[in-house]
């Protein structure tokens, strides 16, 4: 930053010469400049008698006569010239002088309110070292820009990156909760606030980061950070049959052989063998699959708003408690092209882990339609259905999309 000052100081001092330099030169001219006229005056005036005595068109009497009062002129305005300019020598440079010490003063004064000197820094900083040497450097940086940008949602992610990398779980939580109110729901912040909350609660998942789990996978079904998050949360708790559902969806979005997959394979055969050391069956449950609670639903689209939706448009089947929060406990996404089709909702589908379907327990079945993949911009949906799990009739409930949202 010296050598900012150092150019800074001398802008000004251009800026002050360039201010008292013109005042001062026309102030020590303008007597010159006075007597310099009279003086030219009194010379035309000279020349033109002499030339007229010359044509004869005054007399030598005459010519001496208006040469004198000529001269006479010219003391009486050299006279009146000095006499004016008297008052101006008298102090008149101080107010001049005091004006230019007083500019520096006031520009520093307006930088330092409306500029950045820490910006100014920090830039220079970047463009001398672009990449920090290590985690504290970058995270050091990042506070900074966050100081200097508090709008900065892009900034305020990174800052939570770097915190989760740093084991600071609270303070990585409270970043990306900041950059979360400034960029809005996207499904990655959304699912790293998830994550920071779930290690800050010491590896467990609270109804805040279900929560934005759930909005997260509603946003992008295939949220790598949700799916591990949820896949371990399930393993955890000891619903392997969750866990692997969650990482065989994770497991097909990676590049086959890669390192994270065959991470993400691992922890599926672990999963799998924790179910065969308990003794669980294949679906991860004390029932066989046959003898699992289900709940059978048809999902028909209106011929009249077929035309409105294209193939590739989405279908959120879920079912709640009547009686609890909106948030689904199970829910199967679809598209518009496999309509009408028949769904079987089950404990595999719950959005959270641990939750099981009970025999007798009131759901809410429901069906939307969205052109995009967000449940939240559906436009049609279905009417809502009570059933009563484990006494369903013989055929499966019938949603049909209609009514306009």
């Amino acid at each position: 930053m010296t050598d900012f000052w150092l150019y800074s100081a001398l802008l000004m001092l251009a800026g002050m010469l360039a201010v008292i330099w013109p005042m001062w030169k026309l102030r020590s001219r303008s007597k010159a400049d006075r007597t310099a006229l009279n003086v030219a005056l009194y010379e035309e005036r000279v020349a033109e008698l002499g030339n007229q005595l010359t044509a004869g068109e005054v007399t030598a009497e005459q010519h001496d006569s208006a040469l004198e009062e000529a001269g006479k002129l010219l003391l009486e305005d050299t006279a009146r010239a000095d006499d004016q300019r008297q008052p101006l020598h008298r102090g008149g440079a101080w107010p001049l002088l005091l004006s230019a010490g007083a500019l520096p003063l006031v520009v520093i004064a307006l930088y330092l309110s409306w500029g950045n000197p820490a910006g100014v820094q920090l830039v220079r900083e970047m463009a001398d070292n672009p990449v920090p040497e290590d985690l504290d450097g970058y995270i050091d940086r990042m506070e900074r820009i966050t100081e200097i940008q508090p709008e900065n949602g892009e900034v305020w992610y990174m800052l939570g990156r770097a915190y989760l990398s740093d084991q600071r779980p609270q303070e990585s939580a409270e970043a990306f909760s900041a950059s979360l109110q400034r960029l809005g729901e996207r499904p990655e912040v959304l699912a790293q606030l998830a994550q920071a909350r779930f290690f800050a609660n010491g590896n467990q998942l609270d109804t805040d980061s279900v929560a934005a789990l759930d909005r997260a996978l509603e946003l992008n079904p295939h949220e790598p950070t949700a799916l591990g998050l949820l896949g371990i949360a399930a393993f955890e708790s000891g619903e392997y049959a969750g866990a692997i559902s969650y990482w065989e969806r994770l497991l097909a979005g990676m590049p086959p052989g890669s390192e994270g997959a065959r991470a993400i394979q691992g922890g599926i055969d672990r999963a799998r063998q924790r179910m065969q050391e308990t003794g669980a069956a294949a679906t991860g449950t004390d029932k066989p699959a046959a003898e699992q609670l289900q709940v059978s639903v048809r999902v028909e689209l209106a011929d009249e708003l077929a035309a409105e939706f294209g193939d590739d448009a989405v279908v959120f089947v879920s079912a709640r408690d009547p009686q609890g929060p909106p948030m689904p406990l199970f829910a199967q996404r679809l598209n518009k092209a496999e309509l009408p089709t028949e769904v079987v909702l089950d404990a595999s589908d719950a959005l959270m882990p641990g939750v099981k379907l009970q025999q007798g327990q009131v759901l809410q079945l429901s069906a939307r339609i969205s052109t995009t993949s967000d449940v939240m911009q559906a436009s049609h949906a279905a009417q809502a259905v009570d059933i009563t799990a484990g006494e369903e009739p013989q055929q499966p409930t019938v949603l049909r999309i209609d009514r306009a949202l």
